[in-house]
């Protein structure tokens, strides 16, 4: 089994475990009320989050031909202190070309750049699982409130060899896939806090050319939120 269809199975591994924690984990009882209490006060949560709005930078590092700097914003339904609903996540990427890439183009005359097409454009729509959540204090003299959470959802990705601008769509990838990842959030105020985000993309269908790629791509993400 190949990297790409391991990281697949991870990803659908992962997905599996997150749901059923969420759907199958029983409700606590009235009987285990005394147990939880000699474990000491559970931190209730200090900032209710309704309609959040992110926005931020990216950075997709996976690909041995080109490192990807962009900016992406999102929108973010929360229901409760468990679930929401990331509606979408929308992302463009300026890739930069690696050694690598170079080196190929020029020593073999039969490669062309448009045999090496990057992430341009990207779209999430996600479920977050907001499974921790806690204070600590920084240095004695701040507290912060944080959370950790994992999402799962599909993806749309849109590659091309060639920036947008230049117009050259011969070799333009229409893509769909699945999604995984974890993330943290610290809040800066009730209705301000950042996110740190790591999310990996195994891309199922090449939608334009009727193509299995099984291939992934990993995306790092800071991101500053607003709640509404």
């Amino acid at each position: 089994m190949n990297t790409a269809r391991r990281q697949c199975c991870l990803v659908v591994i992962l997905m599996a475990v997150v749901g059923g924690l969420v759907f199958f984990t029983p409700p606590v009882m009235a009987e285990d009320e005394t147990s939880l209490a000699d474990q000491g006060p559970i931190q209730q949560r200090l900032f209710e989050l309704d309609h959040e709005f992110s926005l931020g930078w990216a950075y997709l590092p996976l690909d041995a031909y080109y490192k990807g700097y962009g900016v992406q914003i999102a929108y973010t339904i929360h229901f409760n202190h468990l679930i929401a609903l990331e509606l979408f996540r929308i992302g463009w990427s300026y890739n930069v070309d690696s050694k690598l890439k170079t080196k190929l183009i020029d020593q073999m005359p039969d490669i062309s750049p448009g045999e090496f097409p990057g992430v341009l454009f990207w779209e999430n729509t996600n479920l977050l699982f907001k499974l921790f959540y806690g204070k600590m204090a920084f240095l004695n003299n701040v507290v912060l409130h944080f959370e950790l959470y994992a999402t799962a959802g599909v993806a749309f990705v849109f590659r091309n060899p060639y920036p947008i601008w230049e117009g050259d769509l011969t070799n333009a990838h229409y893509e769909f896939g699945v999604n995984a990842g974890f993330g943290a959030r610290f809040w800066l105020s009730p209705n301000w806090s950042i996110r740190l985000d790591l999310r990996d993309t195994v891309i199922l269908l090449t939608l334009n050319r009727g193509q299995f790629p099984m291939k992934n791509s990993a995306m790092f993400g800071l991101t500053f939120a607003v709640n509404l």
